[in-house]
């Protein structure tokens, strides 16, 4: 049985899909099948972006790109019609000219790698729901084109198609390795934001299939935006998709705003010549100081909100284009203007891949990052994957959401009402000690506040063993929860000290909240508890 990859599901969702998946599986042991494959790349300085509903390789007879389409079909005076089950016609793309496109797009896509560029590439047509396929012209010829008949002799028709193209390949175990990794969907990512904890700090874990057609279908446009709330794996998908580019040849930038995050993704890629991880802000001061443009020694709040981004814009106009591709991380905290100034780093050059991450629910800033936009793509993300069942469940109550958690079991949240509101530091050292006292420590226990001031006034105590200080410094630390957007920890306690308009301190609840994987303490009033519904059961809880 041949080896099969599908997009997220074993099983086509098409019934016609389903039919031919259903075909190629029966081929033999060295044939590989994958679904619904997409590619995106540039090579020898031309783009080759291209998409097939089922490729079939064999490592010494080459490669056949398939097209399946469902229905019946009518040809008139050259133009395609499809007939849905009501016995509708709908004008369609000819099949043939797809599969040759997408064949000549990938033709054209290995050429810039001379192990597998020499392999025999054919294509074929295959139309599972009709029995017999009358003559269609010259281009559609018997021996590329499939009926339902068809099907029941997998091994047959595919070696037909390769006797009729001629093909021939030479490839080695490790070259068909490497094909596959270049167009098979990606379904496992090294997390790259793990805690510092030791017994996580190398995790691997499978993408569900949810983020597998996420990914997939980033591959297949060349914009997009993919939203999901705390914990569903945003950020993995992100670095997962710069990295691909990357690997694809593009020059990859991996930008967000939170300055911890930023140089924690900075020292990760720090190695790679391709993929550039940075701030939005640093960008904005590096470029500058490229073009000679002049930068304040003590920046306005206005010069950070909007002077910054034209400096961009007026720094590109000097240095020029400097990447291919941009992937923007928690764009939620970006305003429009720097993501359209983000674009001038492309150049002249149009329709250069460009995605954003978000998750509405965590706009701390206001900066209406999604005013006006309009993507190509859009996909959202509902599962948690982040934090154990009852903190999902904690994260979804704070805006009743529909969000799945995880499934992964863990100990119950914990709550304390604030009984020191001048001092919180006293609460906050009492729940430390007892998570302490507990096995907990600096490698996997943090403490998130809403005020810098409570923050940095921590950072002067000593609890047990410890101090209080910095994240990635000494000690237990205590950080405010904006600065920490972007990040985890195995165990949280999260001091709600900051009194706003209900929709900020919501927000802060939330992301602080969704901070914490396994472990979580929150230290607050009993008006911030039924802000937050900590006793609302939501629905999800039953599912």
């Amino acid at each position: 049985m041949a080896q099969y990859f599908g997009l997220g599901s074993d099983v086509p969702i098409e019934d016609s899909e389903r039919l031919v998946a259903d075909s190629l599986r029966q081929l033999p042991d060295d044939y590989v099948v994958l679904h619904h494959v997409a590619w995106q790349s540039r090579r020898n300085g031309r783009e080759g972006d291209g998409e097939a509903d089922f490729l079939v390789i064999h490592p010494r007879k080459g490669i056949v790109v398939i097209e399946v389409k469902g229905g019946g079909i009518d040809v008139v005076n050259g133009r395609w019609f499809s007939k849905d089950r009501y016995g509708q016609n709908h004008e369609i793309k000819n099949p043939y000219e797809q599969a040759i496109a997408s064949k000549h797009a990938l033709i054209g896509w290995l050429k810039g790698d001379l192990a597998i560029s020499n392999v025999g590439i054919g294509h074929a047509v295959a139309f599972p729901h009709i029995d017999a396929v009358p003559p269609l012209g010259l281009v559609a010829s018997k021996a590329i084109t499939w009926s339902r008949a068809d099907l029941a002799e997998p091994r047959k028709v595919i070696e037909g198609v390769i006797s009729h193209w001629g093909l021939q390949a030479n490839l080695s175990a490790q070259d068909t390795s490497r094909l596959l990794k270049l167009l098979a969907p990606t379904v496992t990512v090294r997390r790259t934001l793990v805690s510092i904890s030791a017994s996580s700090s190398n995790e691997l874990f499978a993408l569900t299939a949810q983020q597998v057609e996420a990914l997939a279908g980033l591959r297949s446009v060349r914009g997009g935006l993919l939203f999901g709330g705390a914990g569903t794996g945003k950020t993995v998908l992100a670095i997962a998709r710069a990295q691909q580019l990357s690997n694809e040849g593009f020059r990859t930038l991996l930008v967000c705003y939170n300055e911890l995050l930023g140089d924690r993704l900075h020292a990760q890629f720090n190695d790679m010549k391709s993929l550039y991880a940075t701030t939005f802000h640093k960008l904005c001061f590096q470029e500058a100081r490229k073009a000679g443009l002049t930068i304040p020694s003590s920046p306005s709040v206005e010069w950070w909100e909007t002077e910054a981004a034209e400096l961009l814009v007026e720094a590109c106009a000097t240095n020029g284009a400097e990447f291919d591709a941009i992937v923007v991380d928690e764009a939620q905290d970006f305003a429009p203007s720097w993501l359209d100034a983000l674009r001038c780093l492309f150049g002249s050059k149009a329709e250069q891949p460009f995605y954003v991450f978000a998750d509405p629910r965590q706009e701390l800033w206001g900066r209406n990052w999604a005013n006006g936009a309009d993507w190509p793509f859009t996909h959202q993300l509902t599962k948690n994957l982040r934090n154990t069942s009852p903190i999902a469940e904690r994260i979804c109550a704070v805006f009743q959401s529909n969000d799945h958690p995880s499934g992964i079991n863990g100990p119950a949240p914990m709550w304390r009402d604030l009984e020191n509101p001048k001092n919180p530091e006293i609460d906050v050292i009492a729940v430390v000690e007892k998570l302490i006292d507990e096995g907990f420590g600096p490698k996997n226990l943090l403490v998130l506040c809403g005020t810098a001031k409570t923050a940095s006034r921590l950072r002067s105590f000593t609890v047990g063993p410890y101090s209080f200080g910095l994240w990635g410094g000494n000690g237990i630390a205590a950080e405010t929860i904006a600065r920490f957007k972007g990040l985890e920890s195995e165990a949280v306690v999260l001091l709600l000290d900051r009194s706003d308009e209900v929709s900020i301190e919501k927000m802060l609840a939330y992301v602080g909240i969704s901070r914490a994987r396994a472990v979580l303490a929150v230290i607050g009033s009993g008006k911030q508890r039924n802000l937050l519904n900590w006793s609302y059961s939501a629905a999800v809880k039953s599912k």
